[in-house]
């Protein structure tokens, strides 16, 4: 059972006890991220997220993080492109605990500026660690392709130059516009009392949210794409990420598009894995994956890969794709897709922080609950006929993006790359 119910001050409450778990996740949510940001703000959803943990009026940083971890408790936050949540996972006895650390965190972060300048250093630290990292890199790298010109393209950790610009006036008025009434919402999932949580809640949130304003999202501009970009770099592998547009986060398309991604590289057992990986042995790393926002989708393939198998990995990955459009799936191969779905979502139920992210996602996107009865419900319906029309949506004749890092043999420059082209396309010369 989940409830649903809104403050006087317009912050939306989710609650869902669960039974049989000593555990509870609490979280505030909030509608803003990288995709909020103005070209000048890069970075600073990502920026405020590491501000309300560095002291309030009431609690320093290491008091923070002190009470936290004398209780055996978890606390952490992310950003995303478009929301970012703060959240405390603690045996129930402590949820009291975690309702007033987070109200005081969004009511009385201080944002001090000696704070502000040495998170500046922590955050260009994280920057170069990203920069050092090129399977994380890559994806950055890929999704700036996908949707250049867009706000969805902004690196969420902004960039050298965004981050060492940042004063403790424009954060807060970044703070201020966007952790506002409307963007706000508090959940709660694990073990506790319903009535006593309301409680809770209802007087550590009982003063006025920020007024701010509804966060900015679609009516943008189509994004423009990359199609190709190349980054050499001295690394004994080559990284890579090949694909294309996916689909938004509403379209009820997206449960096919899921069990697709699952056949093609979703799992152990997966063409990818097994004919790349397992068969010719060209990589240890190799899967798909999808990425769904409120007006479109990625799709993509990432690879790591020796420099001498990186040509082969790269056919043969489109080989896959080809024949994904050429001959489908077996049915034996859509039912273990959608078995293996429905195992992975059963298993990541059993986690009180997952329950509690499901509640707020859902609210975010669809503005309801939606059970795991009806969950599975949906993966169950898809059909081959729902199979074959999102293999044409993503793959029929569509141009792919290919982004890499490392050194290429014999690579002379990204413009001089043939455009990777699927079925019902041309392969140009």
């Amino acid at each position: 059972m989940v409830l649903k119910y809104t403050l006087d001050n317009g912050m939306v409450i989710l609650l869902e006890p669960i039974e049989g778990v000593a555990s509870v996740s609490a979280g505030l949510w909030v509608k803003t991220g990288s995709r909020n940001e103005q070209k000048d703000q890069m970075g600073y959803a990502h920026f405020i997220e590491h501000m309300l943990f560095k002291g309030t009026s009431n609690y320093s940083a290491r008091d923070i993080a002190r009470m936290v971890d004398r209780v055996g408790g978890q606390h952490n936050a992310a950003t995303n492109r478009e929301y970012t949540c703060y959240y405390i996972n603690v045996i129930s006895d402590y949820l009291a605990l975690s309702v007033d650390l987070l109200a005081d965190m969004y009511y009385h972060s201080l944002f001090d500026a000696d704070e502000i300048s040495k998170e500046k250093n922590v955050i260009l630290e994280e920057i170069r660690m990203y920069e050092d990292t090129p399977d994380e890199l890559i994806h950055d790298v890929f999704m700036e392709c996908m949707l250049s010109d867009h706000p969805l393209g902004h690196p969420i950790l902004g960039t050298l130059d965004s981050i060492d610009g940042i004063d403790k006036i424009r954060l807060l008025d970044f703070f201020r516009e966007n952790y506002s009434r409307e963007n706000c919402i508090f959940a709660v999932a694990g073990n506790f009392d319903v009535e006593e949580t309301k409680r809770l809640i209802e007087r550590a949130f009982s003063s006025p949210l920020f007024k701010g304003g509804a966060a900015v999202r679609g009516g943008e501009d189509p994004p423009r794409r990359i199609f190709r970009r190349h980054i050499t770099r001295d690394l004994e592998q080559i990284h890579f990420c090949l694909g294309t547009e996916g689909l938004n986060r509403s379209d009820e398309n997206r449960w096919a598009l899921f069990s697709l991604s699952t056949i093609l590289g979703g799992s152990m057992s997966s063409r990818l894995f097994q004919n790349i990986r397992e068969r010719e042995g060209l990589c240890y790393a190799i899967y798909s994956f999808h990425s769904a926002y409120l007006d479109n989708g990625v799709f993509g393939v990432y690879c790591g890969t020796s420099p001498d198998n990186y040509a082969r990995a790269l056919g043969l990955i489109v080989r896959e794709c080809e024949s994904l459009l050429a001959e489908g799936v077996t049915d034996e191969e859509l039912e273990d897709a959608k078995t293996f779905m429905k195992g992975n979502l059963a298993l990541s139920m059993e986690s009180t922080e997952v329950r509690m992210g499901h509640l707020a996602k859902n609210e975010m996107i669809y503005g309801r609950h939606f059970s795991f009865d009806e969950m599975i419900e949906k993966i169950d319906a898809i059909t081959m006929d729902d199979f074959s029309r999102v293999i044409d949506t993503i793959f029929r004749g569509k141009q792919l993006t290919l982004v890499s890092i490392g050194r290429i043999p014999g690579n002379t420059g990204p413009e001089t790359a043939d455009p990777i082209l699927l079925a019902g396309g041309r392969r140009l010369p």
